[in-house]
């Protein structure tokens, strides 16, 4: 009896809704026996619109969606008002207020450029008029072919094509830790577009484009080092977190003194070669090497030992480049750190040798400076060298950094071998971190 209720209820909004419309035109003097009905092997599309043409493309567009929910299940779909009809989950789904917005790019899945129009089968159409307002419209109705056959064809094409894109998505998070070349980085950030531009789940496309971001962030932990082979000669080398990387861009090298610079790669480094003849012992005498990474200038200066033909031995210690602070772990809800590692960047441009005593250095991310007492190490490696340090234990980042520079402020307290003199160095350097 309540079955027999609730369509006796449907008949009569359908009749009301017929008693406020009338037909003005239509396709063929008969409507087909496929409308409004599910038949095998088809499916069955009908829509409204306010010309011919917009039906066309509204059916196509509903055809689309449908076999897109068909295939792959964790299509997402937003509403507006207006009333239609949805395939979900195999389900025929009437609502108020539903228009079809699918998350899914049909760009982006090669199975959805089969879908034309030219496929239709069948189409009915009929002009309708509201009574009231004199408004017409379009109601059209479309049979297009998809079978249970094509449909699993179409299902065991996307999920190849799914996996695919996991395996690359995979490749890409393991090889972030193993980057070789700073050329890779460019390289990975494109094929991250491709994936986020495919990706229509919230989890993995967020999974990308956090992956994206963290690829981004390697272009600020390259720094440039370099030492002095003998008179005349000069290595340079690219860093990525303080591990040599290649490039495949020459630098561009100028001096304020030499003469006769010459840039040849040489496995995977620079060597250049110089000429100090005119260098002057009372002037401070460099090399300034720019390399272009990414569109930005990256500056790199080599401190001459020669002037004039002679070498000196000024004792010179500076502090240079990217901080780099790496944690072991971090819990970014209670914004806890802990263990974290320090690369600092050193250059001897005397070339003698140096003690070192003490780093301190205050971080904008915490409250409290860093400090290494007691190091009492002896360095006697000429131009850039590398200072690792390692402070354990928990650390709390604050809320909002006291600083809005992203710099870290600190000092070196060095031993003078010249005069055995304890002397203190203030630094003040850019730095990175792989948590926020």
């Amino acid at each position: 009896m309540k079955r027999l209720t609730i369509l006796i209820c449907a008949l009569s909004l359908a009749l009301a809704a017929g008693a406020q419309t009338k037909v003005i035109e239509k396709s063929s003097k008969k409507a087909p026996a496929w409308m409004n009905t599910v038949v095998d092997d088809y499916m069955v599309v009908s829509v409204t619109a306010n010309s011919l043409a917009e039906a066309q493309t509204k059916a196509l567009n509903e055809i689309t969606e449908r076999i897109i929910q068909s295939v792959a299940s964790h299509v997402m779909v937003t509403s507006n008002s207006e009333m239609s009809e949805v395939n979900v989950n195999g389900n025929i789904d009437s609502r108020e207020a539903f228009s079809r917005a699918s998350k899914i790019k049909s760009a982006n899945l090669p199975f959805l450029k089969g879908i034309s129009e030219t496929k239709i089968e069948e189409i009915y159409w009929q002009k309708v008029q509201d009574k009231a307002t004199k408004k017409e419209y379009y109601e059209y109705s479309v049979k297009y072919p998809f079978s249970q056959a094509e449909q699993n064809a179409l299902v065991k094409q996307f999920e190849e094509l799914d996996a695919e894109k996991v395996a690359q998505y995979e490749a890409l998070e393991q090889k972030i830790n193993e980057i070789e070349s700073v050329e890779e980085i460019g390289s990975s950030i494109t094929q991250l577009d491709a994936l986020i531009e495919y990706f229509f789940d919230e989890v993995r496309l967020k999974q990308a484009q956090g992956l994206q971001k963290r690829y981004k962030q390697l272009y600020d932990a390259i720094t440039v080092t370099g030492t002095f082979l003998e008179e005349g000669k000069y290595q340079c080398q690219v860093l990525l977190e303080g591990n040599p990387v290649r490039v495949s861009v020459k630098p561009k090298v100028t001096s304020n003194c030499a003469g006769q610079l010459s840039v040849r790669p040489s496995d995977g480094t620079f060597l250049i070669t110089y000429d100090a003849i005119d260098c002057l012992p009372e002037e401070e005498n460099f090399l300034d090497i720019q390399f272009r990474i990414n569109g930005k200038k990256m500056e790199h200066k080599a401190y001459l030992t020669e002037a004039g033909g002679a070498g000196t031995s000024a004792f010179s210690v500076v502090p240079e480049g990217k901080l780099i602070l790496t944690a072991d772990s971090v819990v970014a809800a209670q914004r806890k750190v802990y263990n974290i590692n320090i690369r600092l960047t050193l250059n001897n441009r005397g070339g003698t040798a140096f003690g070192l005593k003490a780093i301190e250095l205050h971080v904008p991310d915490f409250s409290a400076p860093i400090v290494f007492d007691d190091i009492d190490g002896v360095y006697k490696t000429k131009g850039v060298l590398q200072i690792k340090a390692r402070a354990e234990g928990e650390f709390t980042a604050l809320q909002q950094k006291k600083s809005a520079l992203s710099f870290v402020q600190g000092s070196i307290t060095l031993v003078n071998p010249t005069t055995g003199a304890v002397e203190r160095t203030r630094l003040s350097l850019p730095y990175v971190t792989n948590w926020e």
